[in-house]
């Protein structure tokens, strides 16, 4: 990785020191980078999930953790959820924060490129590491709140995603254009109120349109922070505070979306649930809006199970019943939890033991939303997703 100068980082003793440099006040470089005069990138976060073990105590160290992806971090010395985040080659490029045991948040000038590949390549390979996963039906909560705390008259952004990656042209039209594939990207920049008006309308008219993938979060002046689906938010506002207190508005969505998901988990293990028969778990489903394609339904199943950093983080041994069903008795790369998959051209049935992480949820919705089905619908035991997300937001 080639690292700019201008984007790596000063040591300081506190994280208070760093969020001063964010904002400018430290030195007038961030303030440069803020009118765009430098090359290096835009302030930015990445929030990412470690084990819950209800304290940092009861987790490993967050040193153990980014040594296992070939990072350096290094405790401030005068603040004990701080850590300065060093390359193999000793440049300092970021700053991490332990928002709780749970959450880390990890702070860099990074051109994006750069700063994208070292999250994937942290994430990757470590079962202690993940992104957050925030589904359209978040983005929807999200997108609520933002209409509700501010003027229709102040602009927004969506963006709306579906890449369908597993797609395969007739053989006929392979022969002349055998790479092609329908990928699927919008961004409306409008009022707010405009934007609240269209979009419903839009939605219904073109499927991968219900697939959201970026919202820009209004700033308390001018700008906004751009929220990504893997928990990345850019800052393109002027005040790093206002960037930050964005970042701990959405953790607590997210941490309150996570709990409730996996308490209704654990709540249907104890009742009976066909595969899981009350005994290995519960169950949660994801039911397409219209039966998969065969050929897109095998291409996916064999990406999932045939690539060890596939999308979906998972792995495991499938066995075809038919064509069109598959049985899986499988393993989530965070954390490595056992799960159980049934896919269909369908649907997708996932039976999930007492105690897994709600974060495996959110991951399989989120990536099936943007790579298989824009439009599914998901279930957890009897509630549905969406309604679990509704409920917390409020």
């Amino acid at each position: 990785m080639t690292v700019p100068k201008n984007a790596l980082l000063p040591q300081f003793p506190r994280r208070s020191d760093y969020f001063d440099y964010f904002d400018g006040t430290q030195d007038s470089q961030v303030q440069q980078l803020q009118e765009k005069k430098l090359k290096a990138g835009l302030q930015k976060t990445y929030v990412l999930e470690t084990v819950d073990g209800g304290s940092p105590q009861n987790r490993p160290s967050v040193e153990a953790i980014f040594g296992r992806s070939d990072l350096r971090a290094i405790p401030l010395p005068d603040d004990e959820s701080g850590f300065q985040i060093l390359t193999s080659a000793g440049e300092s490029v970021a700053l991490l924060e332990e928002v709780d045991s749970r959450y880390l948040a990890l702070y860099t000038l990074l051109p994006s490129n750069e700063s994208d590949k070292l999250i994937r390549d942290a994430v990757s390979g470590n079962p202690f590491l993940d992104h957050l996963w925030l589904s359209s039906q978040s983005f929807h909560a999200l997108w609520s709140q933002v209409l509700r705390s501010n003027s229709g008259k102040r602009y927004g952004k969506i963006t709306f995603e579906h890449e369908s990656i597993y797609e395969t042209p007739d053989e006929e039209v392979a022969e002349f254009f055998p790479a092609e594939r329908r990928t699927s990207r919008f961004t409306m920049v409008d009022k707010l109120e405009v934007m609240a008006d269209r979009m419903s309308p839009l939605q219904q008219e073109y499927a991968p349109l219900a697939s959201i993938t970026q919202l820009r979060i209004p700033a308390q002046g001018r700008g906004g922070h751009d929220l990504y689906y893997d928990g990345k938010l850019t800052n393109r506002s002027s005040s790093f505070q206002g960037h930050r207190a964005t970042l701990q508005g959405v953790v607590g969505l997210y941490r309150t979306l996570t709990r409730r998901v996996e308490e209704q988990l654990w709540v249907s293990a104890n009742k009976p649930q066909g595969l899981a028969d009350g005994n290995f778990g519960a169950v949660a489903e994801i039911v397409f809006s219209k039966s998969l394609p065969e050929d897109v339904f095998k291409r996916w199943v064999i990406s999932m199970f045939n690539n060890r950093r596939n999308r979906f983080r998972i792995t495991g041994f499938p066995t075809w019943l038919s064509d069109t069903k598959v049985h899986a008795n499988a393993i989530d790369q965070h954390l490595w939890q056992p799960l159980v998959l049934e896919l269909t051209v369908d649907r997708v049935v996932a039976v999930l033991p007492h105690g897994t992480c709600g974060n495996s949820v959110n991951r399989l919705v989120s990536n099936i939303q943007r790579f298989v089905d824009p439009a599914v619908t998901a279930y957890i035991g009897d509630q549905e997703y969406g309604s679990l997300v509704e409920d917390v937001a409020v």
